[in-house]
């Protein structure tokens, strides 16, 4: 009887082990899809600004290109954070689909 408990306590470690790595590894894409949006929506914020800038300062327009082209990047960046979200999605429904046809063949 002990050594039949010493197999199950040894299969359930087993068991748990995967699942801990799991979920550190699904914290961990979390935080990087975060910065990846993050930084996706500031570059375009950025590089609107600095084209209006420059735009600005060559034609002496002072702030018009300026707002223009920020307004211009932050709907950029807002595009490519909704498209790249939309590809993450689809990624990880795609892998959860896979996973579930691996366990049930």
């Amino acid at each position: 009887m002990p050594n039949k408990l010493k197999d199950f306590d040894e299969k359930l470690k087993r068991a748990k082990k995967p699942k801990q790595v799991k979920e550190k590894s699904e914290h961990n894409q979390a935080m990087s899809n975060a910065y990846k949006y993050a930084t996706e929506l500031l570059a375009g914020f950025a590089i609107g600004a600095v084209m209006g800038w420059s735009l600005d300062k060559w034609l002496e327009t002072k702030p018009l290109f300026m707002i223009m082209f920020i307004f211009l990047g932050a709907a950029a960046g807002i595009f490519n954070v909704v498209k790249s979200s939309k590809r993450d999605y689809e990624a990880q429904l795609k892998a959860e689909q896979d996973a579930k046809n691996d366990q049930a063949e």
